[in-house]
Order: structure tokens, then C-alpha cells, then sequence
């Protein structure tokens, strides 16, 4: 039996874990001198007003190697194989984590696979694993299979505030000098596990319509992410009907702490894989 991983950039809740046979590795972040492990969608408290404070500070730390060890043990002691898929290395230094703890626990029964994504990406790397797994495939198929695939999966998304993705440092590319000044905002993209520019949109509309502008017909199933108070969320998502028809599946996620902190609040975004309909 193959168990999947995923550290708690994957962005999932627990009802969504248990229905995928996904395990969670979790992330840490600090806010002034207190550390709390990030946990899975919705159980992490009220964490918004930390990140909106101008003053406290704020950081993110990769899933450690000792609760990588911890887990594929867990797994490993009932009979399993272990398929780890975690954020893009990147953005994160937990692939590395994740690589280094097979190898001290058994490399042989553990595979592990750098997403090149986060959030919507890797929930559907695990939900292609997930069916790939039913089909019967071995540990090291799985693995080929979503190493071809995960080039499918497209991120376009925006945030008002450059501030947050500034101060991360993962920005890539893309211009350091984009701001909301005369009201422009940076659309941006992960290519290959990095962020990149794609240009700029004046104004929320604008915003709006160079995101649904992005998606091409005939896509079924869509991640959108937003921040649950978003007030452009359920515009958003009925454009995207507009286009592509009222059967396609929108899932709407608003990310987790970790996250939270290197985009700001303001995050608005799609994610979808070519040739994935069903979750």
C-alpha cells in the first residue's frame, strides 16, 4: 500500500485529507516570539490580524527533518510506501528536508517529489496520485507519471500589497518597483516552482478579468484562492462560469498562515491542470 504525503503548504482541509489518503507534514510560522506549527485548513485560529500588523514580526520555516522522520515512521510501521510531494524547492527549503529523511529512514520504500508548485498544485498532484494509486501503479510509476505532469498545472494569481511577497524574498524576477501607485497591480505566475511577472492590472476589474482571461476553454476544474473575505471572491468565480460554463467545479481555498504571510491578504488567484476533470 502507498500512503501520500504532504507538507501543510499543500493547503487542504482535514475532511480533504482523509478523502485523498493524504498524511500532513506541518510548516511553522512565527508572529513576534511565539512559533506555531500551521495545521490543516480552518484550524488555525483567527491568524489575519497578526499578518495585517505593521509591527509584529513575521516569519515561516520549512517543515523540519525530524517531522519528516517522525511521519514516514509512522507510515513505514504499518507496511506502507510513502509517496512525499512538497512546495516547490524553489520557495521552500522543505524538499530538502523531505530528500534527507528518506534517505536516513529507507530511500527504497520512500519516494519524494518537488512539486514545482503550492496550494492548488500540489492538491492536485495528490488527487492525480490518488487515482494513480487505484489504478495499481507501483511507487516509482506514480513518481514518473507526476514528474511529466505536474508541467500541466498553470498558477495565475494577483495580490494589492507588494509589501508581504517583497519582504519574502521569493519573488524571482519580477520587478521589485511594481506598486499599487495610480492603482496598479502586479499579475504574476509560478513557472517551474518560481514566481514570475506577467505583467500589470489597473484596478480590481482589470485584476479580475486578466485572471479569467488566462484560463483556457474547455478547463473543468479550477482552484480559486482567496482570502474568505475577499470581497471580489464571488465575482471572480461567477466570471469564470461565464466562461467556461456552469458545470466546471470551482474549489475556493483561502490559504493557511504560512502562506498567508509571504502574499499578504489580498492574494486573488486560479490554479487548474490541462486534462484534469474530476477530483
Amino acid at each position: 500500500m502507498i500512503a501520500i504525503m504532504v507538507d501543510s503548504a499543500a493547503g487542504i482541509s482535514r475532511q480533504e485529507a482523509e478523502e485523498l489518503g493524504a498524511h500532513y507534514v506541518p510548516m511553522t510560522y512565527t508572529f513576534g516570539q511565539k512559533q506555531y506549527a500551521e495545521h490543516y485548513l480552518g484550524e488555525n485560529g483567527r491568524f489575519e490580524p497578526y499578518i495585517a500588523s505593521d509591527s509584529l514580526e513575521r516569519k515561516t520555516s520549512q517543515a523540519s527533518l525530524d517531522a519528516f522522520i517522525s511521519a514516514y515512521e509512522r507510515q513505514m510501521a504499518k507496511g506502507r510506501q510513502v509517496l512525499c510531494i512538497t512546495i516547490s524547492s524553489r520557495l521552500s527549503g522543505t524538499y530538502d528536508n523531505a530528500v534527507m529523511a528518506a534517505n536516513e529512514v529507507n530511500a527504497d520504500e520512500i519516494k519524494v517529489l518537488d512539486s514545482r508548485n503550492c496550494a492548488g498544485g500540489i492538491y492536485f498532484l495528490i488527487v492525480r496520485a490518488k487515482q494513480l494509486i487505484a489504478q495499481g501503479k507501483t511507487l516509482d510509476e506514480i513518481l514518473a507519471v507526476l514528474i511529466e505532469e505536474r508541467k500541466n498545472i498553470h498558477n495565475i494569481f494577483t495580490v494589492n500589497d507588494m509589501t508581504n511577497l517583497r519582504n519574502s524574498g521569493r519573488l524571482g524576477v519580477v520587478r521589485q518597483s511594481v506598486s499599487t501607485i495610480l492603482n496598479l497591480r502586479p499579475i504574476l505566475y509560478l513557472q517551474q516552482g518560481s514566481i514570475y511577472s506577467d505583467g500589470t492590472a489597473r484596478g480590481s476589474q482589470d485584476q479580475m478579468k486578466k485572471l479569467v482571461e488566462a484560463v483556457p476553454p474547455g478547463v473543468k476544474y479550477v482552484v480559486l484562492h482567496s482570502h474568505f473575505d475577499n470581497p471580489n471572491q464571488a465575482q471572480l468565480q461567477n466570471m469564470l462560469r461565464a466562461k467556461l460554463g456552469n458545470d466546471i467545479t470551482v474549489r475556493v481555498v483561502s490559504l493557511g498562515p504560512v502562506l498567508s504571510i509571504h502574499l499578504g491578504l489580498t492574494y486573488l488567484g486560479v490554479c487548474w491542470m490541462d486534462g484534469l476533470v474530476e477530483p
